[in-house]
């Protein structure tokens, strides 16, 4: 019993510090993830280590995210199906590179493989039903995004239009207020949209479509390097054309997405330079023009030898982890 209470109690000064330190709470899990990085190469399994590193630092991250919500009256409720999936897929999100390398160590490539399918499958059946059953599209990843906590201790976080605007009466004209416009550095400067529930501007078709292509797109690949080879251009090709087709499809409609939408979209698209470091681009073209830049870089830039040299060092080791990179 009181093992119990003394753990309670410690919960409770943790939660506590967690609350009235959001800013620190951060700039720890920064550190703490960004050392899952530097780990590498430094340890015996430096690998799994680093991934654990990772993992858990993100996973601690999710739960703070969850601690301040509901310190400063968001709603906070993973009961419903769609919440459940949704933390399913980010526990996953973050957690599946660590259980692929333990598998593989303990199973072999085989092993790993199978496990990476498994997940792959859980994954897109889980999105699918999101996709399908709720209509969640772009699906971000991770589903349950960071949270903004500066701007949401502060009481800035808002809906994109909730007090922005006003309706003029007489001509209907929606001009937006002064405090409500976004900082200069996110201003598209295109007049404010307005909600319409009733109104059913996209193509939903379209959309789904675009977003199913996107959700198909590990498994189709594992099934291309299966019969292709991990290292063939086909399946390099079967991937980057899922990606390219996705998001013809979503262009056609950009205008008619949310911010946030369109945000994920671009995220997307920022995604399609990591092809360079997948194979075989990457061991053909790549990797010898990112080393030289890196070694550029290193040789005339003061202290840039202690950022570049690591990175030169264990590029390949990390390619050969991350390269499928699914998620992207």
């Amino acid at each position: 019993m009181d093992k119990g209470v003394s753990l309670q109690q410690l919960y409770e000064m943790y939660k506590r510090w967690v609350i009235n330190n959001p800013n620190l709470v951060t700039d720890v899990e920064t550190v703490a993830t960004w050392s899952s990085y530097f780990v590498a190469g430094k340890i015996n399994k430096s690998p799994i280590v680093s991934e654990l590193v990772y993992s858990l630092s993100k996973l601690l991250s999710l739960f703070n995210d969850r601690l301040i919500k509901e310190a400063y009256g968001g709603a906070v409720h993973y009961y419903g199906l769609s919440d459940q999936i949704k933390l399913c897929l980010t526990v996953i999100h973050y957690c599946e590179v660590f259980v692929e390398l333990v598998v593989k160590q303990k199973c072999g490539s085989r092993g790993k493989w199978t496990a990476a399918t498994l997940i792959q499958l859980f994954k897109c059946s889980s999105a699918l039903i999101l996709l399908y059953k709720y209509k969640e599209l772009p699906i971000q990843h991770p589903p349950i995004p960071a949270l903004q906590r500066k701007k949401f201790t502060e009481g800035k976080e808002t809906d994109e239009n909730s007090n922005a605007f006003f309706t003029l009466r007489r001509s209907g004209r929606v001009v937006r207020k002064v405090d409500g416009a976004p900082p200069v550095s996110f201003r598209d400067w295109q007049p404010i949209k307005v909600k319409d529930d009733n109104k059913q501007t996209l193509d939903i078709n379209n959309l789904l479509l675009a977003e199913s292509l996107h959700i198909l797109k590990p498994l189709i690949h594992l099934s291309a390097m299966r019969v292709f080879g991990t290292k063939a251009w086909k399946q390099w090709l079967v991937a980057l054309g899922l990606d390219l087709a996705s998001m013809k499809l979503y262009n056609r409609h950009m205008q008619d997405l949310s911010y946030e939408q369109r945000l994920e979209i671009s995220r997307r698209k920022l995604g399609l330079v990591l092809y360079l470091l997948r194979s075989p681009m990457y061991n053909g073209y790549s990797k010898n023009v990112i080393e030289s830049i890196l070694s550029s870089l290193s040789n005339k830039l003061p202290m840039a030898g202690f950022i570049c040299g690591p990175i030169i060092q264990y590029l390949s080791h990390w390619q050969e982890i991350y390269f499928y990179m699914w998620a992207s």
